[in-house]
């Protein structure tokens, strides 16, 4: 699973595929933070692999993985 970290218009929006609706940030460290949890969490309670990739426009990284 990959939970996506996106910068739109001064803003950070966690994206999470298994949610309808991004969850919005103003801090990219709070918004960073709370999608780590969020892919530890899976990691912890399925064992699937999860990572957080943070994107600004086109540009993207995978900034953490687990599993």
């Amino acid at each position: 699973m990959v939970i996506k970290l996106q910068h739109i218009e001064r803003r950070w929006h966690v994206v999470h595929p298994a949610k309808s609706a991004p969850i919005a940030f103003r801090s990219g460290a709070t918004a960073f933070d709370f999608a780590d949890a969020l892919a530890r969490e899976h990691f912890a309670e399925t064992g699937d692999s999860s990572a957080v990739r943070v994107q600004v426009l086109e540009t993207y990284v995978d900034a953490v993985r687990y599993g």
